[in-house]
């Protein structure tokens, strides 16, 4: 819980906020929740970069916070310039001068991967990529406290910019799914006019290309060898959009259902009816994938990638199936997953006691409290 002598008075900028949904949206209103359960006073202020600067700074002085929290990702506050903001940078950058509170910069994000890009010969993409970057590394400078929201992360900021290393930190994002209890969640579905298959397998993606949909459809097809019955449900992307990414697995006809955008309560439904997750990721699983965190919550077992961003601070290996970025070994493991329904039970149980744990909206929202004294 989070525990202090006084309320807060705290500021949260996100660059969307409900009802506009999305990850850094839903997690913003989840600890907004959390600090405001406990006594906090939060004024929420979403895309700055839509307003008049100097009338949010004047409405932001007359408030006279205590922290001022920025939940940043580059395109969030740059949508139409490549996540390049220089306007909403700048305006960050006299944050503390101005107000003068303490600021917290959450980095669900730097920047678009430059490594992936350069090597796959995406020029554009990489150029502007380092581009992001250089952005970032300004913006760090302004912030008391810097939070990246996995370890590997944060150990490269703190070798690229030593000199202020003490002051960057790491969080795990929680869930943005509500559990929903449930004496009968499949029937609760069928209620809502889904169909709910004897073995579905979910997949969270909206076609972000940190997700290897070619893992995806390869441990589909292999499992669906074993396993007829099996039903690909995708959350988060329409049969017209996976048709046009993945072609082949939308050709799959009634063994993939697309859903588009789920409500939250019905996605805690399906990940509690769901025999397995997929969730293969080129930079590896770390505690910034919001859907692997639903899942852990829900006590699923998630079949996932171990990559440069997974590090040994959490104990992937034991709460999560975890290949290496090898699509035919996370098809095999994927298959091994689901012919072991003792060992999923193991994993699932052992996720959802990790979460409560370390990654609850209630223990996220005192870490970035802490970091923010």
């Amino acid at each position: 819980m989070i525990q202090h002598s006084r309320g807060r008075r705290v500021v949260w900028i996100t660059p969307d906020y409900p009802p506009d949904r999305g990850g850094v949206s839903d997690h913003s209103s989840m600890m907004v929740s959390a600090l405001r359960c406990v006594g906090h006073d939060v004024l929420v202020r979403s895309r700055p970069h839509e307003k008049d600067f100097a009338a949010l700074s004047a409405e932001l002085q007359s408030y006279q916070p205590d922290l001022v929290i920025v939940a940043y990702v580059p395109l969030g506050y740059g949508p139409r310039t490549g996540g390049l903001a220089p306007a909403f940078v700048l305006w960050c950058a006299s944050l503390r001068k101005r107000l003068r509170c303490r600021t917290v910069l959450l980095a669900h994000e730097a920047s678009l991967p430059v490594l992936y890009h350069w090597q796959n010969r995406e020029v554009k993409l990489a150029l502007l990529a380092t581009v992001q970057l250089a952005q970032f590394s300004f913006l760090t400078g302004y912030f008391d406290s810097v939070l990246f929201s996995n370890e590997g992360t944060r150990e490269l900021w703190a070798r690229r910019l030593s000199g202020s290393a003490s002051r960057f930190h790491t969080i795990r994002i929680c869930s943005n799914i509500p559990f929903q209890s449930s004496a009968d969640p499949a029937a609760e579905l069928v209620a809502d006019g889904r169909e709910v298959p004897a073995v579905a397998i979910l997949f969270f993606g909206t076609g972000h290309p940190s997700v290897l949909f070619d893992y995806v459809e390869a441990a589909f097809l292999a499992l669906l060898e074993i396993e007829p019955r099996a039903v690909l449900i995708v959350v988060g992307m329409d049969a017209e959009r996976l048709r046009q990414l993945r072609p082949s697995l939308a050709n799959l006809g009634a063994s993939v259902q697309t859903l588009g955008y789920v409500a939250a309560r019905q996605v805690s439904l399906w990940l509690q009816v769901a025999k397995l997750v997929l969730a293969p990721l080129i930079e590896g699983v770390s505690a910034r994938k919001g859907t692997v965190m639903a899942a852990l919550q829900h006590g699923q077992t998630v079949v996932t990638t171990r990559g440069i961003h997974t590090r040994d601070d959490i104990a992937w290996n034991e709460i999560c199936a975890l290949a290496p970025l090898s699509r035919e070994r996370f098809a095999e493991l994927t298959v091994e997953l689901y012919s072991d329904a003792q060992r999923r039970a193991e994993i699932g149980r052992a996720a959802r006691i990790e979460y409560e744990a370390h990654a609850s909206a209630s223990v996220t929202a005192a870490r970035i409290l802490e970091c923010g004294k």
